[in-house]
């Protein structure tokens, strides 16, 4: 009982030098940003376009969320930033945003200054999804919503979705500032068009960057599918569609066929001369199945394999086409340079990385096999 005394006086006293909660930030005194757009306005100024979330009534109570898109030019992000607090009611803030748009030109211009306030922010949101618009931001976030979801919520959904097909890397504000700081890792950021036959953004593939700027090179969702592949980045879901046969320009739809990819495994071979990198392989083992062949059910087993062969080999050739655009916009994606720097330093020389890289013997190979055939047997 005395102990249970003592114990209880210690505990009482503890909770005098316990500490409280100081630093809080009331969500009805506060304007959240969910998404930001940015546009390069002259050599002087950017653009920010900022989807400002009006909370109003609460769903539950039988409410509508709905967006304020509001837009202003200024010397830096957070010129934009306290403007835009200016036309606003309450302090903005951008602990909620979910998605960051850069429009094609900005995305240019060395995209590390243009983030250093996010950076900085403790309360900055580091997991938000970061894009490269073609065109403008400011007019992609102008659409306000896309049937009834709106426009914030839509492009960060779509952003995801291209992440589970392996269709985009998943790129955060904190992923491309660790890359964009890399020597001998450079990134891809999802690029996004507008459909006009569907009248709804698209993911069109993705913006190929070397350090903090955009090289202009784009490749397609199949491209980037192979390339995350490559890179031994699949994500949920992967699927590849490819022509196959002599006469496939002349069969329509009977001469494709798209497989699921059950699992990838890559690996990366290097020789060197000298100390100095002679040749790059990276080798693609693909295990997946039929989801599509409409020329035939595939009844017997070495139609299977021939199959494969010929996607090995058409495979292999888009493969080599990747890394050669992959060269030509001087864009690591494979982080080539990361490996020499880890593993063969000896070959690593930073200061002449971005001249060696475009002049490197890289080559790719891809092995297909074919598990399944679907429930048709």
């Amino acid at each position: 009982m005395k102990k249970l005394k003592h114990l209880s006086i210690i505990f009482s006293l503890s909770l005098l030098f316990l500490t409280s909660c100081w630093d809080q930030e009331l969500l009805k005194e506060s304007k959240l940003i969910y998404g930001a757009g940015l546009d390069y306005e002259n050599e002087n100024e950017i653009r920010t376009t900022f989807a400002v979330r009006n909370l109003g009534i609460p769903v539950s109570q039988g409410g509508v969320y709905s967006n304020r898109i509001i837009s202003v030019s200024g010397s830096s992000p957070r010129d934009t930033r306290i403007k835009v607090d200016r036309v606003l009611s309450k302090q903005v803030t951008a602990s909620k945003n979910q998605l960051i748009l850069l429009g094609k030109e900005i995305a240019k211009k060395d995209i590390d200054h243009i983030f250093d306030v996010l950076y900085r922010d403790p309360k900055g949101p580091l997991d938000a999804r970061v894009g490269v618009v073609d065109g403008r931001a400011e007019d992609m976030l102008n659409l306000d919503h896309i049937g009834d979801t709106l426009i914030t919520e839509f492009m960060s959904d779509l952003i995801k979705g291209a992440e589970n097909k392996t269709e985009a890397p998943r790129m955060t504000i904190e992923k491309t500032f660790r890359y964009s700081k890399d020597v001998g890792q450079d990134y891809a950021l999802p690029y996004i068009s507008f459909n006009k036959d569907v009248g709804a953004p698209e993911i069109n593939g993705i913006a190929l960057f070397h350090h903090a700027n955009y090289t202009g090179v784009v490749l397609p969702p199949i491209d980037a599918t192979l390339l995350l592949l490559m890179a031994d980045r699949k994500s949920k879901k992967a699927s590849i569609t490819e022509n196959i046969g002599e006469e496939h320009n002349e069969g329509f739809l009977t001469k494709t066929v798209t497989i699921n990819v059950r699992n990838a495994k890559a690996s990366n071979e290097y020789s060197f001369q000298d100390q100095q990198l002679n040749k790059g392989v990276i080798n693609l083992e693909i295990r997946g199945n039929v989801e599509e062949y409409p020329q035939n059910h595939l009844f017997k087993e070495g139609m299977v394999h021939d199959i494969a062969d010929e996607l090995s080999t058409r495979l292999t050739k888009r493969a080599n086409d990747i890394l050669h655009k992959l060269q030509e916009a001087n864009c690591d994606f494979l982080g080539i340079g990361r490996d020499l720097n880890a593993y063969h330093h000896k070959a690593w020389n930073e200061k002449q990385w971005d001249n060696d890289y475009p002049k490197l013997d890289l080559q790719a190979n891809v092995k297909v096999k074919i598990a399944e055939t679907g429930i048709i047997k």
